[in-house]
């Protein structure tokens, strides 16, 4: 049967020793009220079920420090509380707990996401970045079709390349163009139509 081999404790925490290994780091209380003491051998469903007990008000502080600093997906919030070592169980019901308590949304944050990098870059990019965040496919699509409905994707790949670029009349600076938009996230039809018009000469364009 396991044994506890040693207990740490720091402010309110208490870092355990299992057969001589680092375990886990609890809640001091919910420790010593599980009888998390050096010498004390436990089964092991027994140490399960502290840990969660123990870990769970950690873990929801560091949740809630994570989010204060910026709003995050469920996926980007599993990720770094993994991180740190918790339990999956723990995790999970941090996790649904936040959502319970509205902290966690993904569609709130998908679309204040789409909203931030609307304005720099195309439909494509905006994805990605979703994507990357965490958020499902079939949500970061949906918010995407809604960020950019009514708006013109040729008008703002045109907006965006007029702000970057002068020149006009050469197939250098049209390539230029076309690479700076691709980047940016616009369709490949958009960003050649764009960068065409940098191609020809201003005559040529009427």
């Amino acid at each position: 049967m396991p044994e506890i081999t040693g207990v740490r404790g720091r402010r309110d925490k208490a870092r355990i020793f299992v057969d001589g290994e680092y375990w886990a780091e609890l809640d001091a209380g919910v420790a010593a009220e599980r009888g998390l003491v050096e010498g004390a051998a436990l089964s092991s469903e027994e140490l399960d079920r502290a840990r969660v007990a123990g870990e769970r008000p950690i873990a929801m502080g560091r949740a809630f420090n994570l989010l204060g600093y910026r709003a995050r997906s469920e996926a980007e919030l599993r990720e770094r509380l993994r991180r740190y070592g918790y339990a999956e169980e723990t995790i999970e019901g941090v996790v649904d707990r936040l959502e319970e308590l509205g902290y966690v949304d993904d569609a709130e944050f998908a679309r204040s996401k789409a909203h931030e990098k609307a304005r720099r870059y195309g439909p494509r990019r905006v994805s990605v970045e979703l994507r990357n965040s965490g958020v499902g496919e079939d949500l970061a699509r949906e918010v995407v079709e809604e960020e950019f409905a009514g708006r013109s994707e040729v008008g703002e790949a045109r907006a965006a390349a007029a702000r970057r670029y002068n020149g006009r009349g050469s197939d250098a600076e049209a390539r230029r163009v076309y690479g700076f938009l691709v980047r940016r996230g616009y369709s490949v039809e958009v960003c050649s139509q764009v960068a065409r018009e940098y191609r020809e000469p201003p005559e040529a364009q009427g």
